[in-house]
């Protein structure tokens, strides 16, 4: 018999920055995790990872696409259906300083406010071009693979035995206020299915991989990882943030849930081992497709000078040959 899901949107239940990468044991604040200014990563270079903060009092994650202007990160950061939408958006780079404020953003039109259901995506527009510090990310847009991605995001940091910050109201131990420092993470998992599998009962368009803390007592998905012991979960606040796959943007941080027995939040519960919720930051997590979406992410995008000019240039050529027909004899 399949368990309910017990399923925790990673944005918009607090106001201000949203704060990482959960680890499964050891230090989420170690030089292994945090991400230093000019860091490369598994060949890339994560100084393109953002953090956000809206008027409304999201606070999500993103990361930089290719036309320096463009900002990739997840529909419900922007607002949840019924929110009011934001005036601006601040969008913080790593070693610039203060922020690069933004008010245009466009939101994936076949998203429905159901994160479950996949293309929760937006993209928030600069108004100037990004510090030329900051890295510009192509997309994946090959085969999904389950191999391992790099995650990266500003969230909540925590282990996946001492729970995290974001519910010290609940769990006073969740491992120090440390945890809730603005702080870019990274570590390594990977998809183990997508939405579609039965035991998730979500859109095909969703990439899906679990958190097992470093034990096989906790493989949700019945996956056969050899390196559990090294894997990261997202949390609160890297909602939007990028994983990477084949040097390019493959998935966006999307959702998080945990298997249980009764629909009693137990995501709340840690620690991870527990036998009703396996992952206090959720034993299962979620990105939304970058290889099914990549259609709506590039028509988002600004043009590339080039592709301005040909289009230019065919319009003056129209011009020319209307002009030219309107000297033709009767």
């Amino acid at each position: 018999m399949l368990r309910s899901i017990c399923l925790i949107t990673l944005v918009g239940l607090f106001s201000g920055p949203l704060r990482a990468i959960v680890v499964a044991s050891g230090d989420p604040n170690s030089p292994s995790v945090v991400v230093a200014y000019n860091q490369i990563v598994d060949g890339i270079n994560l100084n393109g990872v953002v953090e956000l903060t809206t008027s409304t009092g999201y606070g999500c994650s993103g990361s930089l696409l290719s036309d320096g202007y463009s900002i990739l990160t997840a529909g419900h950061c922007i607002g949840s259906y019924g929110s009011p939408a934001p005036s601006y958006i601040d969008v913080y780079f790593p070693g610039s300083g203060g922020p690069v404020t933004a008010t245009t953003y466009y939101v994936d039109p076949a998203w429905t406010g159901d994160s479950t259901q996949g293309n929760d995506l937006a993209i928030v527009r600069l108004s100037q071009a990004a510090p030329s510090s900051a890295t510009r990310y192509s997309l994946y847009t090959g085969i999904v693979t389950n191999s391992p991605i790099l995650m990266a995001g500003y969230g909540y940091g925590g282990t996946g035995t001492t729970g995290g910050c974001p519910y010290s109201t609940f769990e006073p131990t969740c491992g120090g206020s440390s945890y809730q420092a603005g702080t870019l993470r990274q570590g390594q998992n990977r998809y183990d299915t997508t939405g579609s599998n039965p035991k998730v009962g979500w859109s095909d368009n969703l990439l899906v991989g679990d958190f097992d803390n470093g034990t096989t007592t906790n493989n949700a998905l019945g996956s056969t990882d050899t390196d559990i012991a090294n894997e990261v979960d997202i949390s609160f606040g890297d909602s939007g943030g990028p994983s990477f796959y084949g040097g390019g943007i493959i998935g966006v941080h999307d959702l998080l849930g945990c298997f249980s027995t009764s629909d009693s939040s137990p995501c709340f519960v840690p620690p991870s081992v527990s036998t009703i919720d396996d992952s206090y930051f959720g034993q299962i997590f979620a990105d939304t497709s970058v290889p099914a979406d990549a259609s709506w992410i590039e028509s988002a995008e600004v043009p590339e000078p080039a592709s301005c000019s040909l289009v230019l240039l065919g319009l003056a050529v129209a011009g020319i040959l209307r002009r030219r027909a309107g000297r033709q004899p009767s």
